[in-house]
């Protein structure tokens, strides 16, 4: 859910069922040469221009917007530095937003005053996202790790 403050700054692009072929074929086009080691020298062929050579990083998110466009996903093309509400920045989280201000005011997350008006930027949403994954990730490894399988052996709800 976007408002008017990153929809200015960000682009959405919905799939289209008249060229899901097409999107499936870069796909996988993208995908046989971006994952090799030496990233093989692929071309953009545009009309009245030079063909253009195509680096890894390019190459890699072309994969990923027709990967998710044929697997019927919309993207959104949005400025790393691009700043968010706090509904905004909430909605991305999976949060409310009383819950998200209690990040900014014990200083989880940073965050700037324009006018009375809380804003953050979308690379720090991203980093605390990253952060909370990779703590919840620990703490499920250690928990696997301490883990009497014994003591859970008959326990319907956990299948082996």
């Amino acid at each position: 859910m976007a408002t008017t403050l990153a929809m200015s700054q960000a682009e959405t692009y919905f799939p289209d069922d008249t060229h899901r072929t097409t999107t499936r074929d870069i796909e996988k086009a993208f995908r046989d040469i971006v994952e090799q080691k030496d990233f093989p020298v692929a071309t953009l062929n545009l009309p009245e221009h030079d063909p253009i050579p195509l680096n890894r990083e390019l190459g890699q998110i072309l994969y990923r917007v027709a990967q998710q466009l044929s697997n019927n996903k919309a993207i959104m093309v949005a400025p790393i530095e691009m700043e968010l509400t706090t509904q905004e920045a909430a909605d991305l989280l999976n949060m409310s937003r009383p819950t998200f201000i209690k990040l900014i005011e014990t200083e989880k997350i940073p965050h700037t005053l324009v006018g009375r008006h809380r804003r953050v930027l979308l690379k720090d949403i991203e980093e605390y996202a990253k952060e909370r994954h990779e703590a919840f990730n620990a703490a499920m490894n250690e928990i696997a790790q301490t883990e009497d399988p014994e003591l859970t052996r008959h326990n319907p709800l956990i299948k082996r």
